[in-house]
């Protein structure tokens, strides 16, 4: 067994208590941190074959979960990557439509909203997690950010504009609406919002 093929998800704590049980994690905020094992022979081009280390596993191979948590740290980023994109040319990306992914370039340059995932666009919530990133985005948009769960997947990432309000109850009541009506059970990471401070670096649950 080597640290060099484990990485991290993100799911949500209270959804999967059972499974919790069984492996092991580490909770942040309403979310927990579990872990798994890639198996690069098996990888194919748009996905990584991975097996999800249970305690079971982590006891065979003498491991602790901080060692767990310290080489996801650094292997995550370096095997998943990181990708963030304005939401609208993310949407014509899907679409795979040259012309609209033209107009989705001039559409973003006036819309605060950019969606943050992996290089595989899959379980890509986790990017959250990586050393520093949340800082440098917020340092290059010069503004604190709301972090809006859009799935395990992705996360949406919004700018906070100076003088101009938004409501938060509003965007809390978009995604519990959106977990219930448009994601498979199995891909809702959270119901909550978050906010990222520059001052303090720190991501947190608004109330």
């Amino acid at each position: 067994m080597t640290y060099d093929n484990i990485i991290f998800r993100v799911i949500n704590k209270e959804q999967n208590a059972a499974l919790l049980k069984t492996v092991p994690h580490v909770g942040y905020m309403d979310l927990a941190i579990i872990f798994y094992y890639c198996v690069p022979e098996l990888d194919t081009k748009d996905s990584k074959a991975t097996i999800l280390i249970s305690n079971v596993m982590m006891e065979d191979w003498g491991a602790k979960l901080e060692d767990l948590m310290a080489a996801a740290m650094e292997n995550t980023p370096r095997i998943l990557g990181l990708k963030i994109r304005g939401i609208f040319t993310t949407i014509a990306s899907y679409l795979d439509d040259d012309h609209l992914t033209e107009l989705a370039k001039e559409e973003d340059r006036c819309t605060p909203l950019y969606v943050a995932t992996n290089n595989i666009a899959t379980n890509g919530a986790a990017v959250i997690l990586y050393k520093d990133m949340l800082r440098a985005f917020a340092a290059k948009m010069k503004s604190d950010l709301y972090v809006i769960p859009s799935s395990v997947h992705e996360m949406i990432l919004a700018k906070v504009v100076e003088g101009c309000e938004i409501s938060t109850n509003a965007l809390k009541e978009m995604i519990w609406n959106v977990n219930r009506t448009e994601l498979p059970k199995e891909d809702v990471l959270s119901d909550n919002l978050y906010y990222y401070s520059r001052k303090s670096n720190e991501l947190s649950i608004v109330e």
